[in-house]
C-alpha cells in the first residue's frame, strides 16, 4: 500500500474549518493555569480565546483524488507544558478534520482509511512551534 503525506503551513489563514469539530478542546493558557483549570460537565478542559495552534488534516484517494469519508486520523504528542495528548476523529464526506486549541509541541497524525482500521495508511510528524494553522494531506492507495 503506497501513501505519502505532505505537510502544509498557513499562518493566519481564515475559511471554514475542515471535518468535525475536535473532540477535546485543549487549553492554550500558560502551564500553570491548565494544570489548574477546572473541567467542564464532560470533564474536558474548555478552549480560550488565546487557544491558537491548530492541524487541519485530508485524507484523499490516490487514483481518484477524492477524499476519503468515514477514515480515521490519530494524533498523538507532548505539548509544551509535558502533557500527553491522544486525540482521534473520523474524516468528514470532504476526507477533513481539525485538531483545534493546540499548545505548542511535536505531533504525529497517523491516517486510517477506515475508522475501523487497524493498519495505517501513512503518518507524519508536526512540529507545532508558534499559534499557526498547519495542514496534512494523507494520500491513500
Amino acid at each position: 500500500m503506497a501513501a505519502t503525506a505532505a505537510i502544509g503551513l498557513a499562518v493566519g489563514s481564515a475559511g471554514a474549518h475542515p471535518g468535525h469539530d475536535d473532540t477535546i478542546a485543549q487549553e492554550a493558557a500558560p502551564c500553570e493555569q491548565v494544570r489548574q483549570a477546572q473541567p467542564n460537565d464532560r470533564g474536558v478542559r474548555v478552549a480560550t480565546p488565546t487557544a491558537a495552534g491548530q492541524i487541519d488534516a485530508v485524507l484523499i484517494a490516490q487514483a481518484s483524488r477524492k477524499p476519503i469519508a468515514g477514515g480515521k486520523i490519530v494524533l498523538t504528542g507532548i505539548d509544551a507544558c509535558g502533557d500527553n495528548i491522544h486525540r482521534h476523529m473520523s474524516t468528514g464526506v470532504n476526507g477533513q478534520v481539525s485538531f483545534r486549541g493546540l499548545q505548542p509541541g511535536r505531533y504525529q497524525l497517523t491516517a486510517y482509511r477506515h475508522d475501523s482500521a487497524v493498519r495505517a495508511v501513512t503518518s507524519a510528524e508536526v512540529d507545532l512551534s508558534t499559534p499557526t494553522l498547519k495542514t496534512i494531506q494523507f494520500t491513500a492507495d
